[in-house]
């Protein structure tokens, strides 16, 4: 089994979404907010299902942004399989504009 964890960041302003495997995802987003013109906000981590991370980039793939083989368009999001938006936060589902503001 493996330990990396899949998760789910959305960019404010832009909404561009990052796909990716960590085993430890708060601490990668504390290292990727470093370069970020925006704020972050993990959308969603999937314990021990980093695995599927070229699965899930696969769906999205249409969305996929230049330069950048992890980040999609916001477009992306109805693309996320079900099975990991269930594991969003209800406060992600509530609020899916957040970034907007």
């Amino acid at each position: 089994m493996t330990v990396d964890h899949l998760y789910i960041l959305q960019m404010a302003v832009t909404g561009d979404l990052k796909v990716g495997r960590s085993k430890k995802p708060f601490a990668r987003m504390k290292q990727l907010q470093t370069g970020a013109p925006h704020r972050l906000k993990l959308l969603v981590v999937a314990r021990y299902q980093g695995h599927r991370e070229s699965r899930v980039h696969d769906r999205m793939a249409k969305f996929r942004l230049s330069g950048g083989s992890e980040w999609f368009s916001v477009d992306a999001f109805g693309s996320i399989p079900d099975n990991v938006v269930e594991l969003m936060p209800p406060e992600v589902m509530e609020d899916p504009d957040w970034w907007k503001t």
